[in-house]
Formats: C-alpha cells, sequence, structure tokens
C-alpha cells in the first residue's frame, strides 16, 4: 500500500486474503488512558478493584493481555480522575478547616504548616481534627478510657494517621479525635495529646484519665510530659512481644499471660515467683515493669475496664484503612462522613432498643454466667454478704457495696460469676447490680448530638492565607517489611526477581583462602621468579621434597599414621617369618596342623592360590 502522489488516495498494490499467522493476545495500542476511560465508573464503584482482576477482565472483554504497569497505571489515571491531585488538594487546607468549623460549631480542626523558608510557599505539616459531637459523647456516655495508636498512610507522601479511641456502653469503638501528622516521634505525640486535653476538659493534666497504648514511638514519653497524672496502661502483646525475644520456652508463655490476668495479688505472686524460679532474668526483666501498666490486679477501678490490649484502635486502623491511600482532604471527608454515619446508625439502632436498661452486651455476658453459676455453693452470712464456693475457691461478697474479693467485679462494673449466684439466690434482677457505663441512658448520652452535614469543594469559602505546599518526603522508620523472610546467619539476599511473599536466598559458604604464590629467586611471598623486583638476588635452590601438600600433624592424621606403621611392622614380621619357616624340614609339622591347615583352605578358599612371595617394603618411606 502506498500513497498515490499529488493526491489523498491509497494504492493498494498487494493484497493477501488468507492469513494463516496465530491470533495474537498483544496489542501495544491498548493503554492505560483508554483503560482509564472505559472502566472509570468501575473504578468508582470499587476503589480497592485488585490489578489482578482487573487484567483478567480486560482480557475477557477486549481479548487483549495488558502487563502490571499498564493496569497499574491505568489504576493511577482512575484515581486522579476520581480523587483530585493531591499535590492541589493541600493549597485547600485552610478553605477545608473554615468550612468544618462553620458546620460543625465547637469543633477543632487545627492545620500546622513550615513557613521557615522566607517568601517561599509553607510547607504541609499536620493537620488536627475532632468533632464536637464525638467529644461531648465520650465525656458523657464513655469510659474515661483512651486508646492512642497510629498507622501508615499509603498515598504519594507518605505520612502517619494518629487517632484516640474510646468505648462505649455496648463495648463497641468510639473515635474521637485524628489528626495525620509527618512521622510518629514524641514531638508529634504530644502536639495531638495536648490537642486532645484541651477538647477534652480545657487542657487538664489528665486526671480520672486512663491511656492505653505500645511502649514505642515516643508515645509513653509525651503522655508523661502532656498529662502527668493521667493513668497509664501498656498493651501487654507488645509487652509479650520482647520478652519471648530472650525467654522462649512455652511455660514462659503460659506464666506471662497468668500474671497479666491475675486478678488478685495471691495470683500474681504465683506466677511471678514461678518465673524467678525458672529464670531469674525473666523474672528481672517484668518486675522492673509497675504492675499498675499491665496486671489486671493493680488496675484503677475507677474505669471498668480490664482490657490488656489495644485491639479497639486497631479495630479502628482496619475500618479507617479504605482512607489511608487518598489525598488529604479526600482522605478527611471520608473519616468524617464515617463518624456521621456510624453516629446516625448507632442512634437509630438505639432507639429501636426502647424498654430496655442495659445494653445487649451485659445480657451476652450474662449468659455465660449462668452456667458456671450453677457449680457455686451460697451461704448467706447476714443480709447482702455472702460467702460462695466454686471449685476450690472461697470468696466473700457484698451486694450493698458492690464488692466482691475475686476483684472482677470492682474491676469490670459487672458482676462476676460468684456475685451472679448470689444475685439469683436472692431472687434479684442483676440488672440492678451493674454500673451506669453500661446502661442505655448513657449509651444515648454518647450518641445524643449527631454530625452536621457539610458542602462539598466549591462551596468553601477562599481564605486570604498563602496556600501551603505539599509536604516533604521523608521515609517512615519502623516500618514492617511485606511478607519478607529474615535471613538466617550465613545467609544474603540472592539475585533474580522475587515473587510476592518470597525471597529468595542463597547460602553463602566460607571460601577457602587464596595460596600466595611463592618466588623461587628470592622466597617472597605473593609473587614469582619472573616478577620478582629484587635484582642481583642469588637463586636460592629450589626444595627437593617429597612435593604435594604440607605435612598435617592433626590427632586424626597421626593415629592414622601410627597404624599405618603397625600394619607395615606386622607385614615384615609376617614375611621374615614365612622365609624362616620354608627353610625348616617338612617333617616337623604335625598330622593335626596339617589337616587344620587343610580343613581352613578349603573353607575359605576354594581353589588352591598361587602361593605368594614376601614382599620387601620400605618402612621408612611410608612413613
Amino acid at each position: 500500500m502506498r500513497m498515490l502522489p499529488q493526491t489523498d488516495y491509497l494504492q493498494i498494490r498487494t493484497m493477501n486474503l488468507r492469513h494463516t499467522c496465530v491470533r495474537t493476545t498483544v496489542n501495544k495500542t491498548v493503554k492505560s488512558d483508554y483503560l482509564c476511560e472505559r472502566y472509570l465508573e468501575t473504578w468508582r464503584s470499587d476503589p480497592h478493584w485488585k490489578l489482578k482482576k482487573f487484567m483478567e477482565r480486560v482480557m475477557l472483554e477486549l481479548g487483549v493481555k495488558i502487563t502490571y504497569s499498564t493496569a497499574w497505571l491505568a489504576r493511577a489515571r482512575a484515581k486522579l480522575a476520581l480523587y483530585g491531585s493531591s499535590a492541589e488538594q493541600y493549597g485547600r487546607v485552610w478553605e477545608y478547616a473554615k468550612a468544618f468549623l462553620k458546620h460543625n460549631p465547637g469543633s477543632s480542626c487545627l492545620v500546622l504548616v513550615d513557613s521557615s523558608f522566607g517568601p517561599e510557599k509553607p510547607l504541609f505539616l499536620r493537620m488536627y481534627c475532632c468533632l464536637e459531637p464525638l467529644m461531648n459523647g465520650f465525656r458523657n456516655g464513655c469510659r474515661p478510657i483512651v486508646g492512642l495508636d497510629g498507622c501508615h498512610l499509603k498515598g504519594a507522601y507518605p505520612g502517619q494517621i494518629l487517632v484516640a479511641v474510646g468505648k462505649d456502653g455496648n463495648n463497641n469503638i468510639f473515635p474521637i479525635a485524628w489528626a495525620t501528622v509527618e512521622i510518629e516521634n514524641t514531638e508529634t505525640w504530644c502536639w495531638f495529646i495536648d490537642l486532645f486535653m484541651r477538647d477534652f476538659d480545657g487542657g487538664s493534666n489528665g486526671v480520672g484519665l486512663t491511656f492505653m497504648c505500645d511502649i514505642q514511638k515516643g508515645l509513653l514519653e509525651a503522655i508523661r510530659t502532656v498529662t502527668p497524672q493521667a493513668n497509664n496502661r501498656f498493651r501487654v502483646r507488645y509487652i509479650w512481644a520482647n520478652f519471648k525475644l530472650n525467654f522462649t520456652r512455652t511455660l514462659f508463655k503460659d506464666l506471662f499471660w497468668d500474671a497479666a490476668r491475675a486478678i488478685t495479688f495471691m495470683d500474681f505472686e504465683i506466677a511471678m515467683e514461678s518465673i524467678r524460679f525458672l529464670d531469674e532474668d525473666a523474672w528481672c526483666y517484668l518486675d522492673d515493669i509497675q504492675p499498675t501498666h499491665w496486671s489486671r490486679w493493680a488496675f484503677l477501678t475507677d474505669v471498668k475496664s480490664n482490657m490488656l490490649l489495644n485491639n479497639f484502635c486497631e479495630t479502628f486502623n482496619a475500618v479507617i484503612k479504605d482512607a489511608r491511600d487518598k489525598p488529604i482532604l479526600t482522605q478527611m471527608e471520608w473519616m468524617r462522613r464515617y463518624m456521621m454515619k456510624r453516629n446516625n446508625d448507632k442512634w437509630e439502632a438505639a432507639k429501636k432498643m426502647k424498654g430496655r436498661k442495659l445494653m445487649p452486651y451485659i445480657g451476652t455476658v450474662f449468659d455465660g454466667l449462668e452456667k458456671y453459676s450453677r457449680g457455686c455453693i451460697v451461704q448467706q452470712s447476714r443480709d447482702d454478704q455472702y460467702e460462695v464456693e466454686l471449685g476450690s475457691d472461697q470468696v466473700t461478697v457484698d451486694l450493698a457495696n458492690r464488692t466482691c474479693s475475686c476483684f472482677h467485679w470492682d474491676l469490670t462494673g459487672i458482676p462476676c460469676v460468684h456475685a451472679y449466684s448470689c444475685i439469683m439466690d436472692k431472687r434479684a434482677n442483676p440488672d440492678d447490680y451493674v454500673h451506669e457505663y453500661y446502661s442505655m441512658e448513657n449509651y444515648l448520652k454518647a450518641y445524643e448530638k449527631p454530625v452536621k452535614p457539610m458542602p462539598g469543594a466549591k462551596f468553601w469559602e477562599k481564605v486570604d492565607v498563602p496556600a501551603p505546599a505539599p509536604p516533604r518526603y521523608k521515609v517512615q522508620p519502623g516500618r514492617p517489611k511485606a511478607n519478607k523472610r529474615r535471613l538466617e546467619a550465613g545467609e544474603k539476599q540472592g539475585k533474580g526477581k522475587k515473587a510476592k511473599g518470597d525471597q529468595h536466598t542463597k547460602v553463602e559458604h566460607p571460601k577457602r583462602p587464596k595460596k600466595q604464590n611463592k618466588c623461587g629467586k628470592c622466597g617472597g611471598l605473593g609473587h614469582n621468579r619472573t616478577t620478582c623486583k629484587k635484582d642481583g638476588a642469588p637463586d636460592q635452590p629450589a626444595y627437593k621434597g617429597q612435593g604435594g601438600r604440607p605435612t598435617s600433624n592433626t590427632p586424626w592424621v597421626a593415629e592414622q599414621r601410627r597404624k599405618k606403621e603397625e600394619r607395615v611392622l606386622k607385614a615384615a614380621v609376617a614375611a621374615a617369618a614365612c622365609a624362616g619357616s620354608s627353610s625348616q624340614p617338612q617333617s616337623q609339622v604335625t598330622q593335626t596342623q596339617q589337616s587344620q591347615t587343610h580343613q581352613h583352605q578349603s573353607q575359605t578358599q576354594p581353589q588352591q592360590p598361587r602361593p605368594k612371595m614376601p614382599v620387601r617394603r620400605n618402612i621408612t618411606s611410608d612413613l
């Protein structure tokens, strides 16, 4: 085919109507922009569409096999079309903060920028958000315990999301505040906790509040600095993760968790003394941590919680997973809308439970206690005082003061199995002995105020403040490697493409040291006669030894050499004896010896062998 000169026509010169080529699934004209336009609405409805599923669908519908990089670029273009540019959204954070405060009076939304670059644009650093209905619900309807945790961002600009989460009357998570920061360290945690305490009670020292956190990344130092009078609990699983690095026996694990779950001082001492009996260093490691941070028997009773883990923060981090890969304003709007939807769903569900005094969580606990309370032997002392036997334990219960010597009722605010059996013996209603934190009245207070709606970005008011630029890229510390095996001693990472969840390694064997050349002219090492630089040096006579490897004097070689000497000596003696016996007359040999010799030869050697001549050997040469 060619273009005709001075015309717009094409001339077909050769045409083959019969094709024998095999159909191919490779089409380089299918680009990421076309795929983004074709499947944009699918990406909108399912932002977490897996790339492998996307590639399979393209193959099914278009008959084209695309590469992983093309699929990744198509998804990136779709996200850009749906959420906008990540860099451009940082320039509108002031407008978003003003709209946030306008439509949710009493809330907090603070933006921190770095303006130390003079006339240039300030750089975005941090952003803190706290809705007033959530903080008010936490103050009036939740237990005074707050979990603090952070998680990584997965967008174009890495960072951290810091969250503060409580628990409502139904033992569900209750998000309170969140912030996006550049990194997780002592400075950012101090900034976050200080703003949180200002919203909570005006910035006190944390009296009456309990924080649950990890012992890492500056969080513990920040709590001690900002809220020195607050109580602090450690996540016990984090303590165990560090403890088991040095003490790996299974018995240590059982005793450690027995000490953490102990609700009486005696049970705690028994577990600790057992650890001390096994290993003094293990006992010293745990004894250095105050029991008020990790053992139930030492927890304060005002919180009405026996939690040892920070699972409610981890649960919330899993919930906001969909927002962690989005631009800054899309991320903040996603979380605000989630809080608004969750607040309304909880309120509507609570209105359907009218007539109930307590939350369904308490009913679930009582269902489990009823089974075990049948084995309790209850003996009333006087009025509301009881003595209860369960198995080998004997405790005292005071229903009037709502206490039990097992300490479980005091710690959680929910009657233990001993108290429950006494209540059943008294024919009373166990709901009357539960703390008010689990009541329907407190639950409604937590979700009473609604989160107000907020218009879109085109309705935000302009702010006469320099728009901040995106933050500087900063490598996040402590980010775990995804599904990578830790290399053992003596291994190094191998070459080649690595599959997901795999790490090709090769064993690094120790190499034999390289033998240095010895000069035959001067006797030096590292060169030979040709490259010797010592001119005029007399040639040394070459060593006329046996050659080969040098003689070794290891114990095994010495033993083998000794055995060889013995064998040579025995052979020489036997040869000499054989030579001497051949000169003696044949008559000296008795008939019995001849018969034994003939019988022995007939058993061992069916055919008469050729007589062997004695071999003379040089013993010294064998040595």
